[in-house]
Protein backbone atom coordinates (compact mmCIF):
# COMPACT_ATOMS: atom_id res chain seq x y z
CA UNK A 1 0.00 0.00 0.00
CA UNK A 2 1.50 3.37 -0.94
CA UNK A 3 2.19 5.87 1.79
CA UNK A 4 -0.04 8.93 2.01
CA UNK A 5 1.93 12.06 1.21
CA UNK A 6 1.25 15.29 3.05
CA UNK A 7 1.37 18.69 1.49
CA UNK A 8 4.07 21.17 2.56
CA UNK A 9 3.00 23.42 5.43
CA UNK A 10 2.65 27.17 4.91
CA UNK A 11 2.43 30.39 6.93
CA UNK A 12 -1.28 29.92 7.70
CA UNK A 13 -0.57 26.43 9.05
CA UNK A 14 2.11 27.82 11.38
CA UNK A 15 -0.35 30.47 12.61
CA UNK A 16 -3.03 27.81 13.24
CA UNK A 17 -0.59 25.60 15.16
CA UNK A 18 0.61 28.59 17.23
CA UNK A 19 -2.96 29.59 18.15
CA UNK A 20 -4.37 26.11 18.84
CA UNK A 21 -1.46 24.00 20.08
CA UNK A 22 -2.41 24.06 23.75
CA UNK A 23 -6.11 23.20 23.19
CA UNK A 24 -5.77 20.50 20.51
CA UNK A 25 -3.72 17.34 20.10
CA UNK A 26 -1.18 17.08 17.29
CA UNK A 27 -3.42 14.52 15.59
CA UNK A 28 -6.40 16.87 15.67
CA UNK A 29 -4.34 19.75 14.27
CA UNK A 30 -2.87 17.52 11.55
CA UNK A 31 -6.29 16.26 10.54
CA UNK A 32 -7.75 19.77 10.46
CA UNK A 33 -4.94 21.18 8.33
CA UNK A 34 -4.31 18.14 6.13
CA UNK A 35 -0.68 17.79 7.16
CA UNK A 36 1.08 15.03 9.10
CA UNK A 37 1.62 14.85 12.88
CA UNK A 38 5.34 14.96 12.16
CA UNK A 39 4.92 18.30 10.41
CA UNK A 40 2.95 19.66 13.39
CA UNK A 41 5.72 18.63 15.79
CA UNK A 42 8.32 20.10 13.41
CA UNK A 43 6.48 23.44 13.40
CA UNK A 44 6.35 23.39 17.21
CA UNK A 45 10.03 22.53 17.58
CA UNK A 46 11.06 25.23 15.10
CA UNK A 47 8.95 27.82 16.93
CA UNK A 48 10.52 26.84 20.26
CA UNK A 49 14.02 26.92 18.72
CA UNK A 50 13.37 30.50 17.67
CA UNK A 51 12.42 31.50 21.22
CA UNK A 52 8.62 31.43 20.95
CA UNK A 53 7.06 30.50 24.28
CA UNK A 54 4.30 28.02 23.45
CA UNK A 55 2.03 27.15 26.37
CA UNK A 56 2.03 23.61 27.73
CA UNK A 57 -0.56 21.26 26.34
CA UNK A 58 -3.89 21.09 28.08
CA UNK A 59 -5.45 18.71 25.54
CA UNK A 60 -4.33 15.13 25.80
CA UNK A 61 -5.59 11.96 24.23
CA UNK A 62 -7.88 10.23 26.72
CA UNK A 63 -6.79 6.82 27.98
CA UNK A 64 -9.08 4.24 26.32
CA UNK A 65 -8.75 1.85 29.30
CA UNK A 66 -9.96 4.52 31.73
CA UNK A 67 -12.87 5.37 29.40
CA UNK A 68 -13.91 1.70 29.27
CA UNK A 69 -13.76 1.36 33.05
CA UNK A 70 -15.90 4.48 33.51
CA UNK A 71 -18.51 3.19 31.03
CA UNK A 72 -18.60 -0.19 32.74
CA UNK A 73 -18.83 1.42 36.21
CA UNK A 74 -15.73 -0.41 37.40
CA UNK A 75 -13.79 1.43 40.12
CA UNK A 76 -10.37 2.65 39.05
CA UNK A 77 -7.49 2.03 41.44
CA UNK A 78 -4.66 4.51 41.68
CA UNK A 79 -1.26 3.34 40.47
CA UNK A 80 0.17 3.74 43.96
CA UNK A 81 -2.47 1.29 45.28
CA UNK A 82 -1.31 -1.49 42.96
CA UNK A 83 2.42 -1.39 43.85
CA UNK A 84 3.79 -3.80 46.44
CA UNK A 85 5.15 -2.22 49.55
CA UNK A 86 8.47 -3.47 50.91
Amino acid sequence: MPRKRSRPFNKNDVKFVFENYSEMTASQIAEELGISKFQVSKIVSELRARGVDLPKKTAKRPNPVDEFLKEANIPIKKKSDTKKKK
